[in-house]
């Protein structure tokens, strides 16, 4: 919705599309209230709101996995260069202080 002041102190309430429908009042609130009274009418004459969710790619395979994947767990140059890293971290933050 879409709510602009208009001349002499008015505003417009809007609608786009399906919708397209607007209401005006001499406040933010009116105009409002006489946008939602016109939905309301629409949907008492048989228009329906409802929510639709399409997912992005249903057609996407699951991610493949290869043997390296789970290699950081127990390689021991990647645990050396973690310990390495968490050192530098230390000695950096140790000097800073």
């Amino acid at each position: 919705m879409l709510i602009e002041p208009l001349a002499a102190g008015r505003f417009r309430a809007q609608t786009g599309p399906p919708w397209g429908l607007a209401a005006e009042g001499g406040s933010t609130e009116e105009a409002t209230q006489g946008l939602a009274a016109l939905i309301r009418d629409r949907l008492a004459n048989g228009a329906q709101l409802t929510v639709l969710t399409v997912p992005q790619n249903p057609q996407q395979p699951a991610a493949l996995t290869l043997p390296g994947d789970d290699l950081y767990r127990t390689d021991w140059a990647y645990r050396a260069l973690q310990e390495a890293i968490a050192e530098n971290r230390r000695l950096h933050e140790s000097a800073e202080s």
